[in-house]
């Protein structure tokens, strides 16, 4: 399948996290209370870390060999074999790590049925493969599951929580979700490959899934940890307020970095192959798409912070405004972070490059986090995060940049021209706010009428090659071509 059809199944997958949180949270915000919030963001931050702790770096190896692998049936059948093994065993060891903890933080967690569903969603995380269909570009298949379960929870969500206290519930139906996914996809795999526990080839694997892991773990910090560290110095209604806002940046974030899921599995094959310029050539058009959508997406959030969290979370979000505004840049930095990281660093076997930048990066964020998390709250958390990601993306441009010097990763044009256009959002906003429109149209007429102009100048009068690339294949579709 070629990658404009991925990246079209991968652009609706990515839509419907962003378009069913836009249902979700401002239900789920106005019924449950910012420390029932703070609660489920708790447990589903401490799950998730033991859950990359047991994934031992298996998702982006995983990926790349599986696509390196994809025309030798017999051989994959192998390493999916090898791999699910490994997996078994370190889900094993995570599982003994995660009671210990439980233990001692007992008095943090008070409420026994979020740590049934924390455990069983752990048990089950033991046989995970997407990798699997991810390596072997199947993201249409990834899309159809996807978008059928996450429906369901949603209808759940507005059938089950009706009151404060249900926040178990709402925990639960994010749980049983993640459950059926892996279900699915182990029901699909077992149809598809061979598959034979005990192989005794996962030992050869460890040498290169310890330096992946590493770097799951590291990236794991600013992405898990956050709410855990938050709550370490803070009350769990300062974690609510701090995890929500979060989530909205997170979730607009998503619609740039699933992308590199996409280009990545393409970037591997085209460098085993020995093709350089292609490869070359895809990493740069990832890097375009990344430039043309990110700048618009930090400006238009920075403008619009206050009528977003107060239509989508709520007048007792309020305080979360000043978190937005001070994440706005959040887009930007992770998604030029990851793609260096990714793309660029692990794509050509230089994972001990992303390693350290993730390290000092993410390393720092945590005395960074518990020291303006105990001075400032969610605001303090916010902060932090910024400048962990701000230290990554540094270390590693400086490490990509030397690693493929004519990949053009500071493209000035691009650059300027995404920063020009961006800017007109100002007087957009500011007239919407002479009006005196609502928070509501704010949204509904400022994002549209802000997309418009953005696109109509790029196109129209720069001449943006990206955009032009965009409105011809865009043309070729309707026309069936």
């Amino acid at each position: 399948m070629s990658i404009r059809k991925n990246l079209v199944y991968n652009f609706i997958l990515t839509l419907s996290q962003v378009l069913l949180p836009l249902v979700s949270i401002p239900y789920v915000s106005r019924i449950l209370s910012p420390e029932g919030i703070g609660k489920v963001s708790f447990i589903d931050s401490f799950t998730y870390y033991f859950i990359f702790i047991a994934e031992f770096g298996i998702i982006i190896y995983g990926i790349r060999e599986v696509a390196k692998l994809r025309e030798n049936k017999d051989a994959r059948d192998k390493l999916v074999s090898e791999l699910l093994t490994l997996h078994v065993l370190t889900s094993s060891v995570a599982i003994i790590v995660y009671g210990i903890s439980v233990a001692i933080l007992w008095q943090k967690f008070g409420d026994i049925r979020l740590l049934f569903f924390s455990l069983s969603y752990l048990l089950v995380n033991s046989f995970a493969c997407e990798w699997y269909f991810m390596g072997m570009e199947k993201f249409r298949y990834i899309t159809m599951r996807s978008l059928i379960t996450r429906v369901l929870a949603l209808a759940s969500l507005f059938l089950l929580v009706k009151a404060p206290d249900d926040y178990y519930l709402y925990y639960a139906i994010m749980v049983v979700a993640a459950i059926v996914n892996l279900v699915w996809n182990n029901i699909n795999l077992f149809r598809e490959v061979k598959i034979s526990f005990g192989e005794p080839g996962w030992k050869k694997h460890l040498r290169h899934t310890v330096v992946t892991n590493a770097i799951n773990l590291a990236f794991g910090i600013t992405l898990l940890l956050d709410n855990v560290l938050l709550r370490l110095v803070s009350s769990a209604a300062a974690v609510g307020l701090y995890a929500f806002s979060v989530k909205i940046l997170r979730t607009t974030t998503l619609l740039l970095t699933d992308s590199l899921q996409v280009f990545f599995p393409r970037i591997v094959a085209l460098k085993r192959s020995g093709n350089e310029t292609g490869m070359q050539q895809v990493m740069q058009k990832n890097l375009q798409l990344l430039i043309f959508f990110a700048v618009p997406m930090c400006v238009g959030l920075g403008l619009l912070a206050g009528p977003l969290v107060r239509l989508f979370l709520g007048p007792q979000f309020d305080v979360a405004v000043r978190n937005v505004q001070i994440l706005c840049v959040f887009p930007l930095l992770k998604s030029m972070s990851l793609f260096c990281c990714n793309q660029v660093l692990i794509a050509q076997h230089k994972e001990r490059q992303a390693l350290v930048s993730l390290l000092i990066g993410n390393g720092l964020f945590i005395p960074i986090a518990l020291l303006l998390g105990w001075h400032w709250q969610d605001a303090g958390a916010a902060i932090a995060l910024l400048i962990a990601e701000l230290i990554v993306l540094i270390i590693s441009y400086n490490y990509a940049s030397k690693l493929i010097p004519v990949l053009q990763l500071f493209d000035f044009k691009g650059w300027m021209q995404a920063s020009f256009t961006s800017l007109l959002f100002v007087p957009v906003v500011l007239v919407l706010q002479y009006l005196h429109a609502s928070d509501t149209l704010m949204v509904l007429a400022g994002v549209p009428l802000c997309m418009a102009i953005y696109f109509g100048v790029q196109l129209l009068l720069l001449k943006n090659s990206f955009a032009i690339d965009l409105r011809q294949w865009a043309w070729s579709r309707v026309a069936g071509k």
